[in-house]
C-alpha cells in the first residue's frame, strides 16, 4: 500500500510540472534542467513551418500529459479507497470536476475536493434509493387495492380508486406559473438586474449569483403579480451565465418566459424612468412607484465591499434610493441582501407599499431584537449614570475657601 501511494506521489511531480509549461506558466531553467528556448528570426528557413510544427507537437504532448495526470488521479483513489478514505468513482466523475481536480497541485486539497465529489454521489444514490423505494411501495399498495376491489362489489372512494377529482401534476402548475409570467411580459412593472459584474467576484461568488437569479426566478414566478424581469449587460461566456444555463436549462427558448439581453438597459427604458437601488447611497426609498422600472445589481460582495453600483449609477447619471432598513431594524452585522431577499421585499411593496410588512423577509439572524435592544439601551443608560458621579467641573473644584483665600 505505502509502495503504490509512493509511487502515485513521485509520478505526479514531473506531471504538474509538464502541465505548468502546457498552460503557459514558466519555470526557472535550473528546476527544468534544460537550455533556454531558440530565438526564431524572421530569415530563418522554414520558420513559420517549424514554429507551426513545434505548436502542434506541444498541445501533442499537453493532451498526453493530461491523460496521464488523469490516470495517475484514477490510481490515486484507488489508494486511498483502499485506504477507507471516501473517495469517488472515477467513471461518474463529470469533466467540469476533472478539470478543477488537475488543477489542485497538493493531495491535502485533492483529498477535500474527494470528498465533496463523495458527498454528491451519496446524495445521488440517495435520493435514486428512495424514488425506488416508493415505486416498490406504491407498487405494492396497488396490487393490494386490486385484491381487495376483486372481492368487493361496492364503489370506493379515495386514492387509486374512483375520484370526481383530477390530479394536478407539476407540469400542469409550471404552465400556470409560465402564463402569469407571460401576462406580466405584456402588462406588468418592469425590474431589472444588472448582470454586469463578473469582474468584480470570484467564482464562488459568481457561483452564489447564478442561484440567487435562479431563485429570484422562482420567487416571482410564483406570486400573483410577478414582474416583467429583464436580465441586462449579459456575457455568455463568464461563470454566471455559464451556472445560470445549467440550472435554466430552457432559458434560450422562445416559448420560455426569461427576458435575457446583451443590451443595456439604457437602451431598453427612458432614462426618466430608471431608479438604482444600491445600498451605498444616502437617498432613502420613500414610497414604492409603479411607474420607475428599478435596477438591481446582480452581485454577491462577499469578497468586494466596495461601492461598484453607486459609481456606475453615477456614471449613468441615474437616480438612486436604498431600502430604509435602518428606520425599522438595528443590524448585527452588513445589512447586505441576496437577490432573492430583494426580490420578495419588492414584491410585496409592489402589492402592498408597506414597508413594515415588506421588511418581514429580512433575515432575523441579521438584526437585533427589540427586546435586545432594550436591554443595550438600559445598559447604556447605566453605564452613562455611573461614569456621571466621577464628573467634576473647575468650579467645584475651586469652591472651597482655601482656594479662594489664595
Amino acid at each position: 500500500m505505502l509502495r503504490s501511494l509512493l509511487a502515485v506521489r513521485a509520478a505526479l511531480n514531473p506531471t504538474i510540472n509538464s502541465l505548468k509549461i502546457a498552460h503557459g506558466q514558466r519555470l526557472p531553467n535550473s528546476v527544468l534542467g534544460a537550455s533556454p528556448a531558440r530565438r526564431s528570426y524572421a530569415n530563418f528557413p522554414n520558420s513559420s513551418e517549424s514554429l507551426s510544427q513545434h505548436s502542434t507537437e506541444n498541445s501533442n504532448e499537453s493532451a498526453f500529459d493530461v491523460d496521464k495526470k488523469r490516470k495517475i488521479l484514477e490510481l490515486e483513489m484507488e489508494v486511498m479507497r483502499q485506504e477507507g478514505r471516501k473517495v469517488p468513482t472515477p467513471s461518474r466523475i463529470k469533466e467540469n470536476h476533472w478539470e478543477h481536480l488537475l488543477q489542485l497541485q497538493s493531495r491535502n486539497q485533492r483529498r477535500h475536493y474527494y470528498l465533496y465529489l463523495w458527498n454528491i454521489e451519496m446524495a445521488k444514490e440517495s435520493t435514486q434509493a428512495k424514488k425506488e423505494k416508493k415505486r416498490l411501495e406504491v407498487a405494492k399498495r396497488k396490487e393490494e387495492l386490486a385484491q381487495q376491489n376483486a372481492t368487493n362489489d361496492h364503489l370506493t372512494y379515495g386514492l387509486f380508486h374512483n375520484t370526481m377529482f383530477l390530479r394536478i401534476y407539476d407540469t400542469a402548475i409550471d404552465h400556470f406559473n409560465n402564463n402569469k409570467l407571460i401576462q406580466a411580459m405584456r402588462f406588468g412593472q418592469n425590474l431589472v438586474f444588472d448582470c454586469s459584474y463578473d469582474d468584480n467576484m470570484n467564482e464562488r461568488e459568481m457561483l452564489n449569483t447564478a442561484k440567487q437569479l435562479m431563485l429570484s426566478f422562482a420567487i416571482n414566478r410564483m406570486h400573483d403579480e410577478p414582474f416583467n424581469i429583464h436580465h441586462c449587460n449579459v456575457d455568455y461566456s463568464r461563470k454566471t451565465m455559464i451556472a445560470l444555463e445549467k440550472q435554466l436549462v430552457r432559458i434560450h427558448e422562445p416559448s420560455f418566459p426569461f427576458n435575457i439581453t446583451e443590451k443595456s438597459y439604457l437602451d431598453l427604458f427612458p432614462r426618466e424612468r430608471l431608479v438604482y437601488l444600491t445600498p451605498h447611497c444616502h437617498n432613502d426609498l420613500e414610497k414604492f412607484s409603479h411607474d420607475d422600472v428599478y435596477i438591481v445589481g446582480a452581485m454577491v460582495d462577499k469578497s468586494c465591499q466596495d461601492a461598484v453600483s453607486l459609481g456606475k449609477a453615477k456614471k449613468h447619471g441615474l437616480r438612486m434610493a436604498r431600502l430604509p432598513l435602518d428606520r425599522y431594524f438595528q443590524f448585527k452585522t452588513g445589512k447586505s441582501l441576496t437577490l432573492d431577499q430583494m426580490m420578495q421585499i419588492l414584491l410585496e411593496l409592489k402589492t402592498s407599499n408597506n414597508f413594515e410588512k415588506a421588511f418581514d423577509y429580512v433575515p432575523r439572524r441579521k438584526i437585533i431584537p427589540l427586546d435586545e435592544q432594550k436591554l443595550q439601551a438600559q445598559r447604556r443608560f447605566k453605564q452613562s449614570a455611573q461614569a456621571g458621579k466621577f464628573k467634576f467641573s473647575m468650579e467645584t473644584l475651586f469652591s472651597d475657601q482655601k482656594y479662594r483665600r489664595r
